[in-house]
């Protein structure tokens, strides 16, 4: 199945990179992007985003920022923090939004298992085990 992934980074030539090895891993996909958490909230309407790749230093949110509020209005949607800020603090933040973390510099393997693994359906968690559904 087809997926939408927004790339968002400040840099122009980070987001080209990212946008090569998704489309060298899955052609099929589209790529969009975004220049900061601004314009990643204005194309959350616009476009059926599945997947999110997120850069931590940007103008504006951060990339831990973007990602919350981006999980609060789109809950589905797959996401991965790119960074070389490689901090606890900065990683548990990334890992209790859910969220992938991939050091910088970027490595092509990661991204690939992060998108075969977003290709999947995800696994119910522990609260929706919990929550049960009366179904």
């Amino acid at each position: 199945m087809s997926k939408t992934v927004i790339v968002v980074d400040d840099s122009k030539l980070s987001r080209m990179h990212v946008r090569g090895i998704i489309l060298r891993n899955k052609p099929d996909w589209t790529v969009i992007e975004a220049a900061n958490s601004a314009e990643l909230y204005g194309k959350l309407d616009e476009s059926d985003i599945h997947i999110a790749i997120i850069d931590f230093n940007m103008p504006g949110d951060n990339g831990l920022e973007a990602a919350a509020r981006l999980l609060q209005a789109k809950p589905d949607i797959r996401v991965a923090i790119i960074t070389a800020n490689a901090q606890d603090s900065v990683v548990s933040g990334i890992r209790a939004l859910g969220a992938a973390f991939m050091p910088k510099p970027l490595e092509e393997e990661q991204m690939a298992r992060f998108l075969a693994a977003s290709s999947l359906p995800r696994r119910p968690s522990s609260s929706d085990a919990a929550g049960g559904d009366a179904g």
